[in-house]
């Protein structure tokens, strides 16, 4: 059986989310000076951790899934973000890039708290407004998605410091509502036709929404916390 991971592979390689996602994520770890080594937890693939491996940054990288992990060039374990195996306070950094909306989100937060150094690095991307909630967070395996109260009140409850919280997609939020509201009222062809278009735009939109995540990858530097929501939100946190 095809797993989730297994499938986003490919779509990785070209698609504009996981582009912008890259280039938004890097923007943060260069802009906060990230303490290494780097933690992704629940990496995935292993694509994103084996590219800022080669970048020269102190990576390790943990998944729950071996056989679809890509070993970055520094350590790749296999082990669950809820019981993550390293050592109290051994890294600098931790990204948790949509993934806590898979699990117990508290006990994985715990988790990165023990994990980080005092004063550590926390990168965290959640899927956001649960009135989105559609088959397509179903077939993702979420269990949840997030307010900005909701998402600051988890981290806040595992003991980090919010530096900032920020939307990110929010050109896209009124076509991702559409779209989830007509799938959720056609029949399960057309529902189904709307969630491939998702994961397979049309060459030209991919090339537009592209740019569209450039512009907004490019305000994470900013004072002021913008966009203040969209179909995702980013919080950057310290261990405290």
């Amino acid at each position: 059986m095809t797993t989730h991971a297994e499938r986003l592979a490919p779509l990785e390689q070209q698609h504009f989310w996981f582009a912008g996602r890259d280039r938004l994520v890097r923007k943060l770890l260069d802009h906060h000076a990230a303490p290494e080594p780097v933690l992704d937890l629940g990496c995935g693939t292993g694509r994103f951790a084996t590219s800022l491996a080669a970048d020269g940054r102190r990576v390790l990288a943990i998944d729950r899934a071996p056989d679809v992990l890509l070993a970055p060039a520094g350590a790749t374990v296999v082990g669950s973000a809820e019981r993550v195996p390293l050592a109290d306070g051994s890294v600098g950094t931790v990204m948790v890039r949509d993934v806590i909306e898979h699990l117990d989100d508290v006990a994985a937060l715990a988790e990165c708290h023990r994990v980080l150094r005092p004063g550590g690095l926390l990168l965290v991307l959640v899927p956001a407004w649960p009135s989105l909630w559609s088959v397509r967070d179903e077939r993702a395996g979420h269990l949840r998605r997030y307010t900005r109260r909701t998402l600051r009140r988890v981290v806040e409850g595992a003991g980090f410091d919010v530096v900032t919280l920020r939307g990110y997609q929010l050109t896209l939020l009124p076509a991702v509502a559409a779209a989830r509201w007509y799938a959720a009222r056609r029949p399960t062809p057309d529902a189904a036709a709307s969630l491939h278009q998702e994961e397979h735009p049309p060459g030209p939109l991919n090339t537009v929404l592209g740019w569209v995540n450039r512009v907004e990858a490019s305000m994470v530097t900013w004072p002021v916390a913008v966009p203040p929501t969209g179909t995702s939100l980013v919080l950057v946190g310290r261990c405290g």
